[in-house]
């Protein structure tokens, strides 16, 4: 596509495009606009500045015939001969800031808009964002802030940038990429931002490829968790077996269980059936852990049944090579409209009916917060982590290798269920990107994020795991960002973070300085804000702490405070109405007792409370007395950034 072309596509889409005319290479030059520039249109010259084939800042014909000349000679040392086929394009010199706008195909998102600082340091500075082709005027702000060529706007030095421009630019190159799907990219650099007419494509380039195009995977789905009557396949009295851990785990449901095995008739004083024709009530979910093998034609046998939700436990699929099976798997659930977690995964749990389909070793506790997750062993963990910790779970879904039910689906289903309050997802990869983030755009619920595939190293580990494209991290927590999704650095956080989302203001007590320093640093890189202590407030901390003390937050009672007045600064800071969560910082001296000072928060406190326990064998004890009485308590301050 030659570049008067592109300028008419970008004028049909409302993109402002400079004054321009075309000619060939026979033909006088016509102009009346000056200065210009000189450019070949010839498809045997891709990067033209490479070949010498660009001439700036031209002010009158004498100079235009020159600079023709120049081209077709530099063209000719690089072999390259022009003909009738071949044009030169000369367009009116545009001077402002340079900005950079363009879009890709991408593999996960399919198209994805990139917007940021332009001109020739692009693919050095890489001051861009990512914005989805259904983003919002929100989500499109929230994205652009985020650069720092954004701090332009509204104004800088005496010029006034407008932020509509910049929705305006951005909605009209939506609607261009949506009008012409065979786009497969396309970039405008330099896109120049004048103050008098907003932005201005000066230069662009387009590829089209006409690939066939993607259907969406969502289709009719029954509720997966709405199950009364659940069969688990492949129960054992070994208990060494995942059939066991099933079996056990299951017990306590209020669900009405069925168990089918081959080993035993009675496990754990519950009826082992040996075949489902034996079982007369219509069963709802069918929990599979049986060898790959036999699992594909188990589904089988089970669809005439009308049974719609199948949990598929079992490894050995496409982690493994094992390709067919799974797309077999795929392509039942497409035709037959089924719901399919798995395979390769821990399984699942629902609080609402004491559901745990899981084998995971550690007690699950009722809480308000759904759980996804692609790695069964990640989830495992923190499962332990949040149970020992006394934190529960509404729900928890372990995704495996998402041949059917993904991201998408559950994060739709959670919205709808009363009693999930917060969504957290650790994703290793997901294929269905677009729909991915339309359900995220829908979600009335918080969702907390964490992503594997930052380096090169986690993409092959993950797709090695999973059999999942990872996609650019960049661009995959970007997008989420501009919705306001919660992007965490460490996986802990998919569990704390929700338990503590409704506290903002903290204040922090401390018996040593420059711990509290490093922990404000912290503090002001998350959501959270130091509490600015009021007058009254250091007038009550006063008559009850030494003359030396900070007098601001951090409040620094000094290296000698021992567990009494760690005591009295706790009645006072409580009181404080604003203040949401108070964290006490214990730094191992000699006039502290690690151990009496945690006891304190054995008492009723109105404030959330949390120590950090700073030191090796001194704080061990105070540890130890923590994790028996079941308080949450952070060993680095760091971990800060893990609840917020």
């Amino acid at each position: 596509m030659t570049e008067n072309q592109i300028y008419d596509l970008l004028n049909d889409h409302n993109i402002k495009t400079p004054k321009h005319k075309s000619f060939n290479i026979y033909e006088e030059f016509d102009v009346d606009f000056f200065p210009v520039a000189l450019k070949i249109e010839s498809e045997k010259v891709v990067h033209k500045s490479d070949f010498g084939a660009v001439k700036l800042n031209i002010n009158n014909l004498k100079e235009l015939n020159n600079a023709k000349r120049v081209i077709i000679k530099n063209l000719s040392t690089h072999n390259i001969s022009l003909d009738e086929d071949d044009k030169f394009i000369v367009t009116e010199m545009v001077e402002g800031e340079e900005f950079y706008i363009g879009a890709i195909e991408d593999s996960i998102f399919s198209k994805v808009i990139l917007f940021g600082k332009g001109g020739i340091y692009l693919e050095i500075d890489r001051d861009i964002c990512y914005i989805d082709i259904n983003s919002d005027e929100k989500e499109i702000l929230s994205a652009f802030n985020r650069t720092k060529i954004s701090k332009l706007f509204p104004q800088f030095r005496g010029k006034k940038y407008n932020f509509l421009d910049v929705i305006n630019l951005v909605k009209n190159f939506q609607n261009l990429l949506k009008h012409n799907e065979i786009i497969s990219e396309i970039d405008i650099n330099p896109l120049i931002y004048r103050e008098e007419e907003g932005f201005v494509a000066v230069d662009a380039r387009v590829k089209f490829a006409y690939n066939k195009k993607r259907e969406p995977s969502n289709k009719e789905r029954v509720n997966f968790f709405d199950n009364r009557n659940i069969l688990i396949y492949g129960v054992s009295s070994n208990k060494e077996k995942i059939g066991f851990a099933l079996a056990k785990n299951s017990l306590n449901s209020k669900a009405n269980l069925y168990f089918i095995g081959k080993d035993k008739k009675e496990i754990l004083g519950k009826k082992v059936y040996q075949s489902i024709d034996e079982i007369k009530v219509k069963i709802d979910m069918v929990v599979i852990a049986l060898p790959a093998h036999l699992v594909v034609d188990l589904i089988k046998k089970l669809i005439p049944k009308g049974i719609k939700n199948y949990i598929v436990i079992s490894a050995g699929f496409k982690e493994s090579g094992n390709i067919k099976d799974e797309l077999l798997l795929t392509k039942l659930a497409k035709e037959y409209k089924l719901n399919i977690i798995g395979p390769n995964c821990l399984g699942y749990y629902n609080a609402k009916i004491d559901l745990n389909l899981t084998f995971a070793k550690s007690k699950i506790l009722k809480g308000t917060n759904g759980i996804i997750s692609q790695s069964g062993a990640v989830l495992s963990a923190l499962i332990d982590i949040a149970t020992k910790n006394n934190i529960g779970f509404s729900h928890i879904i372990s995704l495996g290798n998402m041949c059917d039910l993904g991201f998408s689906h559950l994060i739709k289903m959670l919205n709808e269920d009363d009693n999930c309050e917060t969504i957290s997802i650790y994703a290793e990869g997901l294929i269905d990107g677009k729909e991915f983030l339309e359900q995220v755009r829908k979600s009335r619920k918080p969702i907390y994020f964490f992503k594997v595939g930052k380096s090169e190293a986690s993409r092959r580990a993950a797709f090695s795991h999973t059999g999942n494209l990872s996609g650019s991290y960049q661009m995959f927590v970007n997008l989420l960002k501009n919705m306001g999704v919660i992007i965490k650095e460490d996986i802990n956080s998919l569990i704390f973070s929700p338990k503590y989302k409704n506290l903002t203001n903290v204040l922090v007590v401390t018996n040593a300085g420059g711990p509290a320093a490093i922990l404000s640093d912290f503090i002001e890189e998350t959501r959270a804000k130091l509490y600015e202590l009021k007058y009254e407030d250091i007038e009550a901390l006063n008559r009850v702490l030494p003359p030396i003390w900070s007098k601001n937050n951090p409040v620094d009672i000094i290296g000698d405070a021992g567990e009494e007045r760690y005591k009295k600064t706790l009645e006072v800071v409580e009181k404080f109405e604003k203040v949401d969560l108070i964290l006490i910082v214990i730094t191992p001296q000699f006039m502290t007792n690690p151990l009496n000072i945690v006891k304190l928060l054995k008492n009723r406190y109105k404030k959330e409370i949390i120590p950090i326990l700073l030191g090796g064998e001194e704080t061990k004890e105070a540890k130890e007395f923590l994790d028996k009485e079941k308080i949450f308590y952070l060993e680095t301050l760091r971990g800060v950034k893990d609840i917020f």
